[in-house]
C-alpha cells in the first residue's frame, strides 16, 4: 500500500483523514504502511551498524593494536570523512531534485557501496594474507602480515565510514520529509524500540559468536541488509520540492562551505545546541570501546556475557521509549533533553567507584539507559522541532559534522590517555562524567532561546539574515 499523494485529495472520503507533509497526504492506513517500511529499514540498518562497532575494537585489540589505533580507527575516520564530505552532501542533497526526490537517489546509489566495504572488512584477513603473500612479501619483504593487515583494515574501515555517513544522515533527512509532525515523537518512539529490538537480537545471538565467525557473520548481515533496505526505498515515496534557491554566482566548493558554517553558527540557539551536542556525543562515543575492553580485560567478562548484558541493557531502553516519548509530547523534547544531563552526569561518576564486578557492570549498564534514552529520543525530537525547515538537511548534518568533528579529537585522546595510564579502563567513565558536565550549559542556553522564539507552542525557528528574507518573500500571499 502505497501513500496518497497530494493530487489525490482526501477530503471527500469519510474513511480518510488527511495527514501531510509537504506535498504529500497520508490516509490512516497510508501512516501505518509508511512507518512499516521505514521501520523495517531501521531494522535491517541496526544490523549492519552493530556489526562493525562491535566488532572493530575487539578484533584490533587482539591483533595486538594499541589503545591510540583503536580510538582512530573506531572514530576518528568516521569523524574525520564528516567533516570533510557531510558539509557538501547536506548541500547537495537539499537542492537535489529528481523523480525519486532528493533522498532516496543517494540512499539507492551508497547501500551497495557500503555493503561491499563492510564485506572488505569482514574479509580484511583473507584480503591481506593473499596480497601479503602474493605481493608484499616479493616487493617489501620488511613489512609484516599484521601492517598489511591492519593496513586492509583502515582502508576498508574508512570507505565505510563515508559510504554510512551518507546513509545515516539521508534517511534522517528522509523522516524528516515523508513523516508528519504530528506523529514524529511517537514515530521516533517506534523508531527506538525498533532499533533497539534489533541490538538486543544481535547482541544475544549474534555478538558472542562474531569473532569466531567473522565471515559468515558479515556475507549473512551485508546481504541481509542489502536486500531490506532497497526494498524500503523501493516502497517509501517522496513528494515535491518547491525549487531552490539559486546559488550565488561565482560561487565555488571553499565558498559554499563557508557559507554552509556561517548559516549552522550564526545564531545563538543553534550554536549551543551545537556544542551542546558534540559536547554529549565526545562524552558517549569515544569511551564506548573503552568500557567494553575494562568489562572484557579488567572485570574478565567472556563475550556471552557481555552479549548478555548489553542485550539486557537495549531492552531495558526499548520500554523506556514509549514514556520518554510521551514526555517529550507532553512537555517538551527541550525539557527533557536539558534534563537528562544531569543523570548522565551522576551515574558515571557512581560507576567509576562501584562497576567492580559482573553484576555491578549489569547494575550500571541498565540504569544508565534512562538518562540516555532520554538524551538521544528528546534530541532527536528536538532538531526535528528546532531547526528551520528551509535548511533542514544542512543543519540537521551539522549534528554530525560538529559531532564527528569534535570525536576526531575525542578518540585520539582517549587512546593516548588509556596507554599512558597502562590500559585502566575505568578513567572511560570519567572522561563520561567531564563531557556530559560540560554539556548543561549551553543547552540551558537553548532552552532560553527556545522560549525566546515561542517555546513549546508558537515556536518559530529562527534563520539567518539572508535565508529569512527569502522565507518573507515566499509566504507573502499573492495580490491582483
Amino acid at each position: 500500500m502505497k501513500f496518497v499523494s497530494s493530487a489525490q485529495s482526501t477530503v471527500n472520503s469519510p474513511l480518510l483523514s488527511g495527514y501531510s507533509v509537504g506535498s504529500l497526504t497520508y490516509t490512516r492506513r497510508g501512516i501505518v504502511t509508511l512507518f512499516g517500511w521505514l521501520l523495517w529499514g531501521d531494522f535491517a540498518f541496526t544490523f549492519f551498524e552493530q556489526v562493525l562497532g562491535r566488532f572493530l575494537p575487539l578484533y584490533l585489540k587482539d591483533l595486538n593494536a594499541s589503545n591510540t589505533v583503536i580510538g582512530i580507527t573506531a572514530g576518528c575516520f568516521a569523524g574525520l570523512v564528516n567533516v570533510v564530505f557531510l558539509p557538501g552532501i547536506s548541500q547537495w542533497s537539499d537542492r537535489f531534485r529528481s523523480c525519486l526526490g532528493r533522498r532516496i537517489p543517494f540512499l539507492l546509489v551508497v547501500t551497495p557501496l557500503a555493503v561491499i566495504a563492510l564485506l572488505g572488512i569482514g574479509f580484511a584477513p583473507e584480503i591481506g594474507g593473499w596480497m601479503f603473500q602474493h605481493a608484499v612479501i616479493k616487493v617489501a619483504p620488511w613489512i609484516t602480515m599484521s601492517t598489511v593487515l591492519l593496513s586492509f583494515l583502515c582502508t576498508f574501515a574508512i570507505l565505510f565510514h563515508f559510504f554510512n555517513m551518507v546513509l545515516v544522515n539521508a534517511y534522517n533527512w528522509l523522516l524528516h520529509d515523508v513523516v508528519p509532525q504530528v506523529f514524529m515523537a511517537r514515530f521516533l518512539s517506534w523508531f527506538r524500540i525498533v532499533d533497539t529490538v534489533a541490538s538486543v537480537l544481535f547482541l544475544w545471538y549474534v555478538f558472542p559468536t562474531m569473532l569466531d565467525h567473522r565471515r559468515e557473520t558479515f556475507s549473512a548481515i551485508g546481504v541481509f541488509y542489502l536486500l531490506a533496505f532497497m526494498l524500503m526505498c523501493w516502497r517509501v515515496k517522496e513528494g515535491e520540492y518547491p525549487d531552490p534557491e539559486p546559488r550565488p554566482s561565482g560561487s565555488n566548493i571553499l565558498s559554499r562551505y563557508y557559507a554552509y558554517f556561517r548559516d549552522c553558527l550564526s545564531l545563538p540557539i543553534y550554536r549551543n545546541f551545537f556544542i551542546a551536542y558534540v559536547l554529549v556525543a565526545v562524552g558517549s562515543s569515544c569511551p564506548g570501546s573503552f568500557v567494553m575492553l575494562y568489562a572484557r580485560d579488567n572485570l574478565n567478562l567472556d563475550m556471552d556475557n557481555l552479549g548478555r548484558i548489553f542485550a539486557y541493557a537495549a531492552l531495558a531502553s526499548a520500554i523506556l521509549y514509549v514514556p520518554v516519548g510521551w514526555l517529550c509530547d507532553k512537555f517538551s523534547a527541550t525539557q527533557v533533553t536539558l534534563t537528562s544531563l544531569i543523570f548522565l552526569v551522576t551515574i558515571p561518576l557512581s560507576a567509576f567507584f562501584l562497576v567492580v564486578d559482573k553484576s555491578s557492570f549489569l547494575i550500571y549498564s541498565i540504569v544508565a539507559m534512562i538518562p540516555w534514552v532520554s538524551w538521544t529520543l528528546g534530541s532527536l525530537v528536538l532538531s526535528m522541532h528546532l531547526f528551520p525547515e528551509e535548511v533542514f538537511g544542512e543543519f540537521s548534518a551539522g549534528l554530525n559534522v560538529f559531532g564527528c568533528g569534535g570525536s576526531i579529537l575525542g578518540y585520539y585522546l582517549i587512546g593516548i590517555l588509556m596507554d599512558f595510564n597502562g590500559s585502566d579502563y575505568r578513567a572511560a567513565f570519567l572522561w563520561k562524567v567531564f563531557f556530559f558536565g560540560s554539556a548543561i550549559l549551553p543547552m540551558l542556553f537553548v532552552f532560553r532561546d527556545w522560549k525566546r522564539n515561542g517555546g513549546p507552542d508558537n515556536y518559530i525557528p529562527p534563520l539567518p539574515d539572508h535565508l529569512q528574507m527569502r522565507r518573507m518573500i515566499l509566504r507573502e500571499p499573492e495580490t491582483e
